[in-house]
C-alpha cells in the first residue's frame, strides 16, 4: 500500500501537465480527488486491519494518514504550476 502511495504521488505533476494540455480544470481536480479517495480507502483498511489491538497502532494509522495529506496538500498547492505549463505548452504548439 505505502508503496502505491509513492507512486501515485509521482504521476500527479504529470496528470497536472496532461491536464493544462487539453485546457480542462475539471482534470486539474481529478488526480488529487482520486489520491484523496486512495488515502482513505488505505487509511480505512489499516484501522480495519489493526482491530482491537492498542491505541499506539491506530494512532500510527492516523499520524501515516495525516502525513500523507500534508503531502497532499502541499502537492496540490503547487498543482497550478505544470497545468500552467501545459497550457503555455498547448498555445506554442496550438496557435490560434
Amino acid at each position: 500500500m505505502f508503496v502505491l502511495t509513492r507512486r501515485f504521488y509521482s504521476i500527479l505533476p504529470l496528470a497536472w501537465l496532461a491536464a493544462g494540455l487539453v485546457d480542462s480544470l475539471a482534470l486539474l481536480m481529478l488526480p488529487s480527488l482520486m489520491l484523496l479517495g486512495w488515502l482513505i480507502r488505505r487509511h480505512l483498511r489499516i484501522v480495519g486491519l489493526v482491530g482491537v489491538t492498542p491505541w499506539a497502532s491506530v494512532g500510527f494509522a492516523r499520524h501515516v494518514t495525516v502525513e500523507d495529506l500534508l503531502r497532499l496538500a502541499g502537492w496540490t498547492a503547487l498543482s497550478p504550476l505544470p497545468f500552467l505549463a501545459g497550457l503555455q505548452i498547448r498555445q506554442l504548439l496550438l496557435p490560434g
